[in-house]
């Protein structure tokens, strides 16, 4: 075997090992890169599971029509009324992320899409009881207890906090159903509850996307 031919298969092999090295250390800096929210939604979306269950008996895709429908229902039942605006009023106490029960309301608004299907709802949280003066209500401290609501009814993953348009905002994604927590002012935070495999939401499953929401 000529010295040539042996020189040219040991530059042939530090040719191949050096690209197979660049292209394993370009998927691993790629995943180091890759944000926790971005991680977390591919995660969350391999898992082929579907988070439809939103408020109350409400789901992602219910027709305008089932939608109403349950809140003729549910009024019956006099757990909601009609809120402020187009809102509905949702009032409840609670007693396990309070120290001792606290009357709190819930006003949500549905979105639909053109085929008249749920695709997300805003649902905004404040104190009844709310007084400029009394820092235990404000929004700082409302968006914590939130958080510790929503983990108890819906479950799943911990939030994470991301940062959109230089905001810090607390994110929870199980499946296909992303909330989102944002402080609406001193009284009151609202969460957007979305499908984010509607194609309305399609384009905001990474962290940099979701910033031009």
């Amino acid at each position: 075997m000529s010295t040539f031919y042996l020189l040219n298969m040991m530059m042939t092999w530090k040719f191949i090992k050096y690209t197979v090295s660049s292209v394993f250390l370009s998927i691993l800096l790629t995943g180091c890169m890759q944000s926790d929210y971005t991680k977390l939604v591919k995660s969350e979306l391999a898992k082929g599971i579907r988070k439809d269950s939103v408020l109350l008996g409400i789901h992602f895709k219910d027709t305008r029509n089932e939608f109403y429908g349950k809140c003729f229902d549910l009024n019956k039942q006099h757990l909601i009324t009609e809120g402020e605006g187009f809102s509905v009023q949702y009032l409840f106490v609670d007693s396990l992320s309070h120290d001792q029960p606290t009357p709190m309301r819930l006003l949500f608004v549905p979105a639909f899409d053109d085929n008249e299907m749920l695709s997300n709802m805003d649902m905004k949280f404040n104190y009844v009881n709310w007084a400029p003066w009394d820092k235990h209500h404000q929004s700082d401290s409302l968006q914590l207890k939130v958080m510790d609501i929503l983990m108890r009814w819906y479950g799943g993953n911990k939030f994470i906090v991301v940062d959109i348009k230089g905001n810090k905002i607390p994110i929870k994604l199980d499946g296909n159903r992303r909330l989102m927590i944002y402080k609406n002012d001193a009284q009151s935070v609202v969460v957007r509850v979305q499908d984010i495999l509607h194609p309305k939401f399609m384009h905001s499953i990474t962290a940099d996307e979701l910033k031009k929401d």
